[in-house]
């Protein structure tokens, strides 16, 4: 018998057609019943190969990032003054095998996800920030006034809850006005709220901004609103009475003051 010559033929071993979807799922489902801190994001990266790519989001600077298999990555994503809060991923496999899957997920909630097999595959998700902050007619806490009193069980606070809760959400334009008031508070109030903790100086100046409004939504702790008609006619007296503060009064006295000087 004469052998001429032998030819060994590798080939490389293939993915294999199940990728542990379940142990993937699992870990996401771990991830979405922890707490992250309020304005903060996770990137959860799904891998068995080595990726590379980029991330970036309100609050938080364009960053290039590179690993290998699973990792977690904290970011912030929260929502600037009068804007919608924004982020985006993309990650590229940078081996022909292996798998890649990317989940960012932000209050218990997934806002989007994507993965890929392909070789030198890159997998892109974006979407937008989600609040924690409940925006139904209940709403949320109040930011603002928990950050300026330093505590949700502040007297001022509680006074808020309970005007709310007590008078406000009892009639159906409160509940209305306080729907469509919370679209428009929570837009700015987180950003103030972080504002007033980093500067003492400027928490103080909020508190004094809004003690004579906090004066006078105590008005309605204090009388008796059995009607729409009546929410409606102390509603606006009381709107009126804080322009009357906030915009008439220190118009006119800016008024006076160029006359005499």
């Amino acid at each position: 018998i004469t052998i001429i010559g032998t030819h060994v033929f590798s080939q490389r071993a293939t993915l294999p057609d199940v990728i542990p979807q379940r142990q993937i799922e699992n870990k996401i489902v771990a991830e979405l019943k922890l707490e992250i801190p309020e304005g903060k994001a996770k990137l959860l990266i799904f891998s068995d190969t080595e990726w590379s790519g980029a991330l970036q989001a309100s609050g938080f600077d364009y960053t290039e990032i590179k690993g290998q298999r699973d990792r977690t990555i904290i970011f912030g994503c929260d929502t600037p003054l009068l804007s919608q809060g924004i982020f985006a991923a993309k990650i590229q496999k940078t081996t022909e095998d292996g798998y890649l899957r990317i989940v960012a997920i932000q209050n218990q909630k997934i806002m989007d996800q994507g993965s890929t097999q392909a070789q030198f595959a890159e997998v892109f998700i974006n979407g937008n920030c989600v609040s924690s902050v409940i925006t139904g007619p209940g709403g949320g806490g109040c930011l603002i006034a928990t950050a300026t009193f330093g505590s949700e069980l502040a007297p001022q606070v509680q006074q808020l809850r309970e005007l709310r809760d007590n008078k406000l959400l009892q009639t159906n334009s409160g509940s209305a006005f306080m729907s469509g008031f919370n679209q428009f508070y929570y837009l700015f109030s987180p950003t103030i709220a972080d504002w007033e903790r980093e500067s003492p100086i400027f928490k103080e100046a909020v508190k004094v901004t809004i003690t004579p409004l906090l004066a006078t939504l105590s008005i309605l702790n204090h009388v008796d609103i059995n009607s729409e008609q009546e929410m409606l006619g102390y509603g606006i007296g009381v709107i009126l009475l804080n322009m009357g503060m906030y915009f008439v009064a220190p118009a006119f006295l800016i008024t006076k003051l160029k006359k005499r000087f």
